[in-house]
């Protein structure tokens, strides 16, 4: 199962949201960013039982060019 999230850059660092799912988060640094994604999907997962790992994400930036 692979997870799309859609990362933007924002005035104070990053937010992402799921195209699938309702899970949005944001971090002031990609690194901060990663982290919060993969913990607010095990959230939205937990009543099924399911975690969520780095290889189950599949990140598309939305960055201004």
């Amino acid at each position: 199962m692979k997870i799309e999230m859609i990362i933007e850059r924002t005035k104070t660092g990053y937010s992402a949201y799921a195209e699938k799912y309702p899970v949005y988060t944001v971090g002031g640094s990609l690194d901060e960013l990663k982290a919060n994604i993969l913990e607010a999907l095990n959230l939205h997962f937990e009543a099924q039982g399911k975690t969520v790992t780095e290889q189950d994400l599949k990140i598309t930036l939305d960055l201004p060019q």
